[in-house]
C-alpha cells in the first residue's frame, strides 16, 4: 500500500503557482517551472506504479535544484531510511 505523498503533492502545486505567477510575465521561467512540475508529477507517477528502477533513474536525471526539491519532499511524507534505500540520497534536513 502506498502512502499519500503530502509534501510531494505541495511542491507540485507550488511550482504550479510559480507557473501562474510568471505567465504572460516571464515565459522562460514559467517554462522551467513548468517542466519542473512537470518532473515532479513523473516521479509521483512512478513512485505510485511500483517502477523503483525508472523511479530512481528519473530523479538521478534531474537538474540539482528540482532534484533536491522531490528528494526532500519524498524524506518528509516517506522517511529519510526510505530515501536512502531507494534513491541512494542521504537527507540531513
Amino acid at each position: 500500500m502506498y502512502k499519500f505523498l503530502e509534501n510531494v503533492v505541495a511542491l507540485e502545486q507550488s511550482l504550479m503557482q510559480d507557473v501562474i505567477e510568471h505567465e504572460g510575465v516571464d515565459q522562460g521561467m514559467a517554462n522551467m517551472y513548468a517542466q519542473d512540475r512537470n518532473d515532479v508529477i513523473e516521479a509521483k507517477s512512478l513512485y505510485f506504479a511500483g517502477k523503483a528502477e525508472e523511479f530512481s533513474r528519473h530523479i538521478d536525471r534531474l537538474d540539482t535544484s528540482i532534484r533536491e526539491g522531490i528528494v526532500i519532499a519524498f524524506a518528509k511524507d516517506l522517511g529519510k531510511d526510505w530515501v536512502l534505500k531507494n534513491l541512494g540520497y542521504e537527507v540531513y534536513a
